[in-house]
């Protein structure tokens, strides 16, 4: 009897020995995690794992979250998630993962853990989807928050600020924009680098985007600004209204919005050490006045006109939320 429980102690010793030298690759659950997407609790017990010291959770119920939709194709053993017009495609078992639609082209990103596939489920490090698509990741133990870039600050002024606050903030928002289908190359001609924006009457939220000899409406979605239309046109030869009537419009994609109202424009350009800056209206009938310019060379001002501004005059706005 002795002998046999000095056989089974030392069995029972080298399996715990056996656990403790286990390769890291075999991935362990790790302890249920609370998942908050803009403040919203999406699940109590996120089930997620742990691969060599990095957390992983499951793609699929992220990417829901996020309003994003999954596909696996059997065949290429190859997971895709799509938001918007942008696709993240990677294979379980590597550290590779392509992000395609963007206006940088199609981008290859490096993951600091290998996906996993794990009882039918898809596993990738936490911040791979959130960051693909723009959005920011707070983790602590037991809790993964995940939230548009904007703040609570920014987001006040462009839901509920004045025209005259909202606009300039949104426009400076066009840097980060995300595309609903294949974004349009864009050619600047005669050095023009001119960038133009226009209004519908009493909205902040929305917005034609003019840049080399392309034309864009982009509008603010969930605390992202995507672009749902986007033309060219023959850039030498027309200017803001016959841009909009579709003169010479090619490329289209996208449905264009309708809009049939008075629009502001906002207009500026650098060209060596000059500036200048133009802000008018666009009336129904595509005829479109200026109300004022300032032309700057070096530090100085050599001509303008009017007081600048980022609403027409008596203009109220009808698109707080």
């Amino acid at each position: 009897m002795k002998n046999w429980l000095r056989h089974a102690v030392l069995a029972a010793a080298a399996f715990i020995v056996l656990l403790a030298n286990l390769p890291a690759a075999y991935a362990a659950y790790a302890p249920a995690t609370k998942l908050i997407v803009e403040g919203k609790t999406i699940t109590e017990r996120l089930p997620v794992i742990t691969d060599r010291g990095r957390t992983l959770v499951p793609l699929r119920i992220i990417s829901e979250a996020l309003d994003a939709k999954v596909q696996w194709d059997s065949k290429t053993s190859t997971v895709t998630v799509q938001k918007w017009g942008e696709r993240l495609s990677l294979k379980p078992g590597t550290k590779k993962a392509t992000l395609r639609g963007t206006k940088s082209g199609d981008l290859a990103l490096d993951l600091d853990a290998p996906a996993k596939l794990k009882n039918g489920i898809v596993y990738v490090p936490m911040r791979l989807i959130a960051h693909s698509f723009g959005y920011q990741v707070e983790w602590t133990q037991g809790e993964i928050r995940i939230y548009s870039p904007l703040s609570e600050e920014t987001k006040n002024i462009l839901y509920r600020g004045s025209l005259e606050e909202a606009r300039p903030k949104i426009m400076r928002l066009i840097q980060s924009v995300h595309y609903m289908n294949p974004p349009l190359e864009t050619k600047i001609l005669d050095e023009n680098y001119d960038r133009t924006f226009i209004f519908p009457e009493g909205e902040a939220l929305g917005y034609y985007y003019i840049y080399g000899d392309t034309i864009s409406w982009v509008e603010l979605q969930d605390g992202f600004l995507v672009c749902t239309w986007q033309a060219n046109f023959e850039y030498a030869s027309i200017g803001h209204t016959e841009t909009l009537m579709g003169t010479s419009i090619t490329n289209s994609t996208g449905k264009a919005p309708e809009i049939n109202k008075n629009l502001l424009y906002y207009s500026y350009g650098i060209f060596g050490d000059s500036s200048h800056t133009e802000y008018g209206m666009i009336d129904t009938n595509y005829q479109y006045m200026t109300l004022a310019y300032e032309r700057i060379v070096g530090d100085r001002v050599t001509d303008s006109e009017g007081v600048m501004s980022f609403t027409l005059p008596g203009e109220v706005r009808t698109d707080y939320r």
